[in-house]
């Protein structure tokens, strides 16, 4: 197996005598491997330090008010972080079968949204709002991070530059409607067993924040996955009326995204 990092002595004794299975889906700074072990499965994350701690914190967090991975171990050395947690069970809702029968897909999406907002931000310690998102892009284009030829055509017609798309983001902010937001909810952190929603995964970036965002990202995910066709069933399933003007601000920052 192809490890990245060197195991930390917890790891190791954790994965004697199982199978695993690296996973390339996603984008993610981490290194991830399925875990298969006496008949269950669990997932590893392995990363630069600091860069789990957020995921580790945030599935504590969670435990109890939204369906997310159970943490088994989490372990750390001078540079590298460990994270390894139980299946959610299920499947993505991007495989083969969901994309074969998307109207279930959107089903399931639809019920893990209703979670997403059931949970109270009363006490919620994470701050991910709109500035906090708009400081994430800033950074991204300060230290020349975002590269320009995976920026939509469309959108370098319409602004010219990164600095113009930056500067129509700063200028253009709105007052949010804030709530529970995933903070990624593309269709492959969202798992299923056929029309049940069994759980999210990459809870990193999960915290408060305006409802239009964690909408947006689907809303990409779906048209990606599924086709134009499915972005107006899912906002019938959710009984939302779009407001397109909040989404593509959205959309548009995920062009400098990382």
């Amino acid at each position: 197996m192809n490890f990245k990092y060197k195991l930390s002595p917890k790891v190791l004794d954790f994965i004697k005598g199982a199978n695993l299975e690296e996973i390339s889906i996603g984008c993610s700074d981490s290194q991830v491997f399925k875990i298969i072990k006496n008949n269950k499965i669990y997932f590893i994350k392995i990363a630069n330090k600091g860069n789990l701690t957020s995921e580790y914190e945030k599935l504590k967090w969670l435990a109890g008010k939204l369906s997310v991975p159970k943490i088994i171990l989490y372990d750390w050395t001078n540079d590298t972080e460990y994270l390894i947690t139980e299946s959610v069970g299920g499947e993505m809702v991007c495989s083969k079968y969901y994309l074969q029968n998307p109207e279930i897909g959107l089903k399931v999406i639809a019920k893990a949204f209703k979670q997403i907002y059931k949970i109270d931000i009363k006490d919620c310690p994470f701050n991910v709002d709109i500035d906090y998102k708009l400081a994430l892009v800033e950074n991204n284009v300060k230290n020349n991070l975002i590269k320009v030829d995976e920026i939509s055509e469309d959108v370098l017609k319409r602004f010219g530059s990164v600095d113009n798309i930056l500067k129509f983001l700063r200028e253009n902010k709105f007052t949010s409607e804030l709530c529970f937001s995933h903070g990624d909810t593309s269709l492959p952190n969202i798992f299923a067993i056929k029309d049940k929603f069994s759980g999210f995964i990459d809870v990193g970036e999960c915290g408060i924040a305006d409802k239009w965002f964690d909408l947006a990202i689907c809303e990409k995910s779906i048209r990606r996955n599924y086709g134009e066709e499915y972005i107006a069933k899912f906002y019938e399933e959710l009984k939302i009326v779009p407001e397109r003007d909040k989404i593509d601000y959205y959309l548009l920052m995920m062009e400098l995204y990382l």
